[in-house]
């Protein structure tokens, strides 16, 4: 996949979360519902760019009353929205390469991102890093050392 968002020599920090479906029985898939993201310049602490979308699920029904309390995402709010392999090129141009930062994203969002990139048959966006304490000072030390 090409790159529209930087050149080859990616230093961007990439701050992502997923919004997904709380399964409701066993082997039932976490399917994404919402995807956003910020890209920072690590020098000057500036937004490069922001992409934030809804995401429709294959299987609707995936959509439970637990995850509308959980996140507020209903059915209805995503019939419109594209579906992950509609916006994998743009997911995967957003991450690929760059430093990704988070909240538990190296638990669960990157996990997540993995099983929807192989469940559209295609190859995830690699990490430079991952930085999941999300503290700006021990981040800092990090590129540094």
């Amino acid at each position: 996949m090409a790159s529209t968002l930087g050149g080859d020599e990616r230093c961007e920090i990439v701050f992502f979360d997923l919004e997904t479906a709380v399964p409701t029985k066993s082997g039932q898939p976490f399917a994404i519902l919402e995807f956003g993201a910020i890209l920072v310049c690590p020098m000057k602490l500036v937004e490069l760019y922001s992409y934030s979308t809804l995401v429709r699920p294959t299987d609707l029904s995936l959509i439970s009353t637990l995850t509308k309390r959980r996140s507020g995402i209903t059915r209805d709010g995503v019939l419109s929205a594209p579906t992950f392999s509609e916006i994998a090129d743009e997911v995967y141009d957003i991450l690929h390469g760059r430093i990704w930062a988070g909240h538990n994203i190296k638990r669960f969002d990157c996990v997540r991102i993995r099983d929807a990139f192989a469940g559209i048959g295609l190859s995830p966006p690699e990490p430079k890093l991952i930085h999941f304490r999300c503290c700006l000072r021990s981040l800092g030390r990090e590129l540094v050392t």
